[in-house]
Parts: C-alpha cells; structure tokens; sequence
C-alpha cells in the first residue's frame, strides 16, 4: 500500500518560496511576453497545489514541480506556437552592482552566449536551460524530460563543449 507523501513539513507559502523565482526564470527565458510568464508560473503553482497529496515521493519534489511547469511550457508553445525571447530581455533580468562598462561587457557577452544557446539540438538547449536557468539538479532534469541520467549528463557535455567552441570562434 502506498500513502502520498507531502512536502515535507512546508506550506504552500514555503514551496511558493522555494520555487517560485526558478520556475519564473525557466518561463522567461522561453516565453517572450513577461505576462504570458506570470500566468504560466500562477497556473504552474495551481497544479502544484491542487494535486500535492498525488505527489508520492518516489522522485525529487523538485523535479516533479519542474515536470508540470515543462509540461505547462509545451502546452503553451503547442498553442502559440512562439519562439524563444530574445536574451537581452535575459540580461535586463540580472541586477549587479558593476561599473556600466563591466555590465555592458557582461551583458554583451550574455546576449552572444544565449545567441550561441539557439544553435543547440532542442534537447541540449532544454537541459542547459533546466540546468542553469532553473537551477536543477541532473537527476531532476533526467526525470522532468523522462531521458537517464547519464543521456542528460551527456547532452549537458555536448551542449557546453559546443558552446565553449562557439564562443572561442566569436573571440
């Protein structure tokens, strides 16, 4: 007999707390309207809360909320059919306390890199972006895109090693 485990010991606040900014980042950088990403991370946490006493516990609780905001992502881009926002809406995102012209290089640099992001196979782009975007462990990633862990890991070295390429032939 199994019993659905709650998040341990957390409340709807505390989860909304933990995950919110995440699951916000990862809608931003794919979705180019900032409202059409507010209302993704509202429905996100509306699934999240209306089905809580499904969550089994059998994988990371992280990676079950990241697998109901891809799935929420998919249903979006299956309805508007939109392309990936441009970076430097990205880069406006990060606040620094930098001189301008270290923030100017730096988000000069952001905008070549995420440039450099498109060229990616699909998969790779989405592991990168799980990864460093939403902040997510490998084996989150691997159960968010139902792939193994050692194909994520995988598509995660490929992706950075081209990448590292790219950005070496821009320079």
């Amino acid at each position: 007999m199994t019993t659905a485990i709650i998040y341990p010991k957390l409340n709807h606040q505390q989860i909304y707390e933990d995950y919110s900014a995440k699951i916000y980042r990862y809608f931003r950088y794919r979705v180019k309207n900032v409202w059409d990403v507010e209302d993704l991370t509202t429905t996100v946490f509306i699934k999240v809360y209306s089905k809580l006493e499904q969550y089994d516990g059998r994988h990371p609780f992280g990676a079950w909320i990241f697998r109901i905001a891809h799935n929420a992502l998919i249903d979006y881009m299956r309805k508007k059919r939109e392309s990936p926002v441009d970076q430097d809406t990205f880069s406006n995102m990060v606040a620094t306390d930098k001189l301008p012209e270290e923030c100017l290089l730096n988000q000069e640099t952001t905008e070549v890199l995420w440039d450099k992001v498109h060229t990616l196979t699909k998969d790779q782009r989405n592991v990168i972006a799980l990864r460093y975007l939403g902040d997510l462990r490998m084996n989150e990633i691997a159960e968010i895109l139902g792939k193994t862990e050692a194909s994520v890991k995988i598509l995660h070295f490929r992706g950075i090693k081209k990448l590292q390429q790219l950005m070496t032939e821009q320079a």
